[in-house]
């Protein structure tokens, strides 16, 4: 049957004239090992190739959706991660292998006369190479791409007279957005590919003609074609050290995916989801860590970010620290062009009698061009290593040297939190424009941010136990605490209330409040008055027989009164179920002798004697103290941003500036209203604070870390 099918196929196509001469080439001094970088490179592109043509059925090329398609690829996608990660090191071990490629040309004089032409292809070759990889950096519009691209495409401008005109050409207008995405993108998949599979037709068919360099064919077959008679065919033994040195790259490469520089995240899964099979999880076995890293969504109005190139691209960028202010054309233009134009000429200085000397002169320039490259990437890695790199052989020695260091590592640590936060939260999804605001709305990351900015230059903010950030003091540029307000990093839990109620004087709360001129109009003279009144009470009651259980009496009432005023952030239907439980506290917070009531209104809840149902009403309340009504809740901190001298926060007394969104939709008629509600209002104590914003503040003082979209309060 095999037969049938070889002799029907020879017959239609010719197919073993096909095999003859893909096989059974003449190989002229016999097969070497040194012969297969060519034929591994040719493999990476295959795959290359491959994996682009699948990740193009899931890429979406825009800049509000192109990291999420990324995203999507990386932890969705079955075996995206596998896909994606081959092409992303296929990249970079084609890099290596052209490097070593070069050398074994220039080694066996593979570039020298009749070959010069193959050369040239060749140099042409690793240009739309170098260019392949510039461009598909960009492509994931993550943030290390991002902006490693704006610091290479930057560099266009230092070409006399053309250069601001190539650097707009090739971002596609002033700034980087859809165009530059767009134009990258088509160079990236169909430009360069295209001029690439030229490039390498070209180059195969001409090395064919002259055949491999050896001492039987220094002159190629073409000027000795008698040279092919004593050569040995490619199959078997070559085409067996090609495949065994195809299988060693691609298992490297495959060791790369498989030992996951990708950020770890946990899928979102209902309750009484089956859990994932075999299959399933080796499919989006990424969502583990595997395959290739995964950086935040680029945003261009992040500040200090940490701009790296990739490793093979790190000797070009260690090279333009040598040359500022008007030598930064040499180390951007003149220099590395420089070095493409000897390497053009490499085959001219063999000509005829020079042979030997361009031969020599070929080796030690790639050689020491190759070497040069390797010491300035080891320099780029220790200038970015504060403790050195190799054991530490290369260390910076210099103080400031080592400061830069110690900042690049931070910057890139905390990039790092900022990527494995944006990996996990669109495991839920993305804005429509664009995975970058789900760290701008991220109250875990622009939340504290937002309130260091807005509410900490008077409050504090302590962490509880667990959180993973440091605790917020405002302090002056000589270190002086100038905290003027209470500390919120805990605020309205039980402990946090209970902590007022036996101190309002402690600087958590009350204590860092300066007495203004009219002490009348103070927010914390009635807490103050309180809280003298229990302390003379609790005198008093020594001296009484029953003093003591008094005393327990009324800690004991605190006590509850804390708890019941943290559990008003509890939903109604919350309340009204454990209603029972905190009658109790209740009746301590209105009781005559605690005499909270008499200041503060709340909701007090009673049961219907006819429906036997529970009802909450307003009750209690006096003259500028804060409705204690749903204390602690998102609605409550929302009303005390927005209004804080409103009737039911702390009205006359209210010290604090009020924050509205003063530039969004309907803005003005807003603060109009606002302004009528609150005549004795100045334009000083209206601060602008986007609706986004909020909300992203009110999560963060809950804890509650879910991105916001659209900036709907939460509730």
């Amino acid at each position: 049957m095999i037969s049938s099918i070889m002799g029907w196929l020879e017959h239609r196509a010719g197919v073993k004239k096909l095999f003859a001469a893909m096989l059974l080439e003449g190989v002229p001094g016999g097969a070497k090992w040194r012969y297969v970088w060519g034929s591994c490179l040719a493999f990476v592109l295959s795959i290359q190739l491959i994996t682009g043509l699948l990740l193009m059925t899931a890429y979406s090329p825009s800049a509000s959706q192109a990291w999420s398609s990324v995203h999507f690829i990386q932890y969705q996608m079955d075996f995206g991660w596998l896909i994606r990660g081959l092409h992303h090191f296929g990249s970079q071990t084609m890099m290596v292998l052209i490097a070593l490629h070069m050398v074994q040309v220039v080694i066996a004089g593979a570039h020298l006369a009749p070959r010069e032409l193959n050369w040239w292809l060749g140099i042409g070759l690793l240009g739309v190479t170098f260019g392949l990889s510039l461009t598909g950096y960009l492509l994931p519009w993550d943030q290390k791409g991002y902006w490693a691209t704006r610091v290479a495409t930057n560099i266009a401008n230092n070409i006399p007279v053309l250069g601001p005109h190539i650097r707009q050409l090739v971002v596609g207008g002033p700034d980087y957005g859809n165009h530059t995405l767009t134009r990258f993108y088509a160079l990236h998949v169909a430009i360069l590919p295209g001029a690439l599979i030229m490039l390498l037709i070209a180059h195969i068919a001409i090395f064919r003609r002259h055949g491999v360099t050896s001492k039987e064919n220094v002159e190629g077959l073409v000027t000795k074609p008698e040279n092919e008679h004593g050569a040995e065919p490619f199959y078997p033994r070559q085409a067996f050290y090609d495949m065994i040195a195809c299988m060693v790259v691609f298992a490297v490469m495959m060791t790369m995916v498989m030992y996951g520089f990708g950020h770890t995240v946990t899928e979102t899964r209902k309750e009484g989801d089956p859990e994932p099979n075999l299959y399933q999880r080796w499919a989006k076995a990424g969502q583990k860590g595997l395959g290739a890293d995964l950086d935040a969504a680029a945003d261009r109005d992040t500040a200090n970010y940490p701009a790296r190139p990739e490793w093979y691209f790190l000797f070009l960028f260690q090279l333009l620290k040598y040359f500022d202010g008007p030598t930064v054309l040499v180390g951007t233009v003149i220099i590395p062009n420089g070095i493409m134009v000897v390497l053009t000429l490499l085959p001219l200085f063999g000509i005829g009698r020079m042979r030997t000397f361009g031969w020599w002169f070929s080796i030690v320039f790639v050689v020491a061009l190759l070497a040069v490259a390797g010491l300035l990437t080891l320099f780029a890695l220790r200038d970015d290593s504060p403790n050195g790199i190799l054991g530490g052989m290369f260390k910076n020695t210099d103080e400031k040297s080592k400061a830069k260091a110690d900042k690049f590592v931070h910057d890139r640590e905390a990039a790092e939190v900022l990527a494995k936060r944006a990996c996990q939260l669109a495991m839920d999804g993305t804005p429509v424009e664009g995975g970058h605001l789900l760290i701008r709305n991220d109250p875990y990351v622009s939340g504290r941010r937002l309130f260091e900015k807005n509410c900490g230059s008077c409050h504090t903010f302590s962490k509880r136990d667990g959180d993973k950030f440091e605790n917020w003091i405002p302090k002056d540029l000589d270190g002086k605490i100038i905290a003027t307000a209470g500390d919120l990093g805990d605020f309205a839990s039980k402990d946090w209330i209970r902590g007022l109620l036996k101190d309002p004087m402690d600087a958590k709360y009350f204590g860092h409040i300066k007495d203004p001129a009219d002490k009348a109009k103070h927010a914390l003279t009635g807490m103050r008055n309180w809280r003298r009144g229990i302390d003379g009470a609790q005198e008093r009651w020594k001296e009484a027989k029953d003093g003591d259980a008094k005393i327990a009496t009324q800690e004991k009432d605190l006590d509850l009164i804390a708890e019941w005023l943290a559990h008003q952030r509890e939903p109604l239907a919350k309340r009204i179920e454990m209603f029972e439980k905190y009658r109790p506290h209740q009746a301590a917070f209105f009781s005559k002798v605690n005499k909270c009531s008499s200041c503060h209104a709340i909701e007090k809840g009673d049961v219907d004697l006819d429906t036997k149902k529970v009802d909450f009403k307003v009750d209690g309340g006096g003259d500028g103290a804060p409705d204690l009504t749903g204390y602690g809740s998102a609605a409550w901190i929302r009303a005390m941003i927005m209004r804080p001298g409103h009737a039911t926060r702390y009205g006359e007394k209210n010290l604090m500036p009020a924050f509205r969104n003063l530039e969004g939709t309907g803005s003005e008629f807003h603060l109009q209203e606002f302004r009528e509600g609150n005549p004795n209002t100045k334009d000083g104590d209206i601060q602008h604070l986007s609706d986004v914003e909020r909300e992203a503040i009110i999560r963060w003082m809950l804890r509650d870390y879910r991105p916001i979209y659209g900036g709907a309060p939460i509730r």
